[in-house]
Formats: structure tokens, sequence, C-alpha cells
């Protein structure tokens, strides 16, 4: 496997505060235009010696039907995604090296099987929120509500993407001046962890002189950023559980096919197919 070093930027008082901001356990950079032109919104969430980073691109893109570059841009549309697992220790976190070398107890282990059905728990913790208006805000989440479990779904008017080791990612397909498109990273560092932030970013907006003539567009601001550290303290009710209720069910449906075969004193004849009388396969499309 092809190996490559990079260089990794310092945080300095002066910096970390330009296009950054801290919530919790996580950490947003940007949104910010890099050099070819395209938006950039960086998610980052932290648990025991590892981290999880995200970056959405989003470029310009036109109407279908418009010539590109005959008016100003429509809409930001996402074309690229980048994933970085990251951690504290002597050799890079790969699945050969977490093979021979598991994380101690409270590092995440990057490369595990994580069920889909491992998501939908009950789910309770703290909540560090952040907007312009309101500022800085801590919550106590007693229960996450269904209307608020965005880990466990995917719509299908964003982009998602459900990777192996418990990482969720859920992003805009487009950004326009009239909507605020929702980043979202959705981390399962182990079974009784669940880590989640989401960033409001705001793109597009025209940036106007005083008779209303538009002259190119407002720098893409951060409206809103959440970060979510939930602990998990139960199973949902009602949900089935695919190891014991759907194997409870196939028994009863088994035990009823009994019964009927039993109260008819009949069974279903068997018939066999081999060589000498082979069976002749039915039409349903004719029946």
């Amino acid at each position: 496997m092809e190996q490559k070093t990079l260089p990794v930027s310092q945080y300095t008082p002066d910096n970390i505060l330009q296009k950054s901001r801290l919530a919790g356990v996580s950490m947003v950079n940007g949104p910010s235009i890099i050099k070819s032109g395209a938006m950039a919104t960086e998610l980052i969430l932290r648990h025991g010696d590892g981290r999880i980073r995200v970056i959405f691109y989003h470029a310009f893109v036109w109407s279908r039907g418009v010539e590109p570059g005959s008016c100003p841009p429509q809409g930001l549309k996402l074309f690229r995604t980048t994933l970085s697992k990251e951690a504290i220790r002597t050799t890079a976190p790969t699945a050969e090296t977490e093979a021979k070398e598991v994380p101690v107890d409270g590092n995440p282990t990057f490369y595990r099987p994580v069920p889909p059905f491992n998501w939908h728990k009950k789910w309770s913790g703290t909540s560090w929120t952040w907007g312009p208006q309101s500022g800085n805000r801590g919550w106590a989440v007693d229960e996450l509500e269904d209307v608020d479990s965005w880990h466990g779904i995917t719509p299908v008017d964003c982009w998602n993407l459900r990777l192996p080791g418990g990482i969720h990612l859920q992003a805009p397909r487009i950004i326009t001046e009239s909507s605020v498109g929702i980043c979202r990273l959705a981390w399962l560092p182990n079974d009784d962890t669940l880590l989640r932030v989401e960033a409001g970013v705001s793109a597009l907006q025209p940036m106007e002189m005083e008779d209303d003539t538009m002259v190119g567009f407002q720098p893409p601001s951060l409206t809103s950023l959440r970060c979510d550290m939930l602990s998990r303290v139960g199973e949902l009710e009602n949900a089935p559980r695919p190891s014991k209720e759907w194997n409870t069910n196939d028994e009863v449906e088994s035990e009823e096919i009994k019964s009927e075969e039993t109260s008819t004193g009949t069974t279903p004849p068997k018939t066999r197919d081999d060589a000498a009388s082979p069976a002749t396969p039915r039409d349903y499309l004719s029946l």
C-alpha cells in the first residue's frame, strides 16, 4: 500500500479562530473558498487518541439550459468528499496495524464491523450549540427524539454515505442563496458512544450597492454549529431485534403451519426430480 507523509498545520491563538470554531469534542473549519474557487467545509470529531475529519467540497453550478458563466452562479453543488482517520500512534491507523496491535480501551478502533442496528438505540448525554445571535450554549439531552435521530436515516434529498467503523456522512447536494445547507458527521467510536456534529452553511448571498446593484457575493458563512456527545442507555421500545424477534416470528409461523397440517390430517405431497422423470417448470405468467 502506498503511503505519503503530509505536513500537519499548527494551530495558534492567532489563526485558530479565523475560520474555525470549537464545540465539545468537535471542530469546524470554514466554510472557506479554496484556490480552485470551490467552497470547503471541514468537520472534525475526536475520541481518545483518534479523530475523524471530513471535508465537503461544493462548486458553482447553473440551472439546466443556462450557459455556465453567462450569469452569476445559481447554486453550489457537492462534487467531492474526503475522509481522514487519524490517531496519535506510532503507525498510521490501518486495518493491518490495528489487527496487529489492538487499541487500548478508550481509544477508537477505526476498522471494525458495526451492524446498522447499533445506530438505533436510546441515547442520552450533552449537546453544545453555537449561533451568531445565541452564542455558545450547553444542553442536557435526556433522550433523542425520532425527528432528531438523523444519524439513523438516509433522506433522498441529501447526499448520504455510511462507512465501516461506524461513520455516517450527510451533506446537501446543492446549496442556494435561499437555503442553508446542513453538513453532518456522525461517529460510533464504540458500541456505547455516539458523537455527532452538524454545521449550517450559508453561501451565494448577494453583495449589493446602495442602488441595489449586485457587485458580487458575500463570503460563505457558518450559521450554526451543534455537537452531541451521547451514551447508550438502553434499547428502543417496539424496535425489532433481528437475533430474537425475527427468529421467534419464524418459529411461530412454522408452528402454525404444523398445526394446520395436523388439523387436516394431510401433508403436502413431496416430489422428487431425477434424471428419469424431470419436473417441468411452471410458467407462472400463463396462469
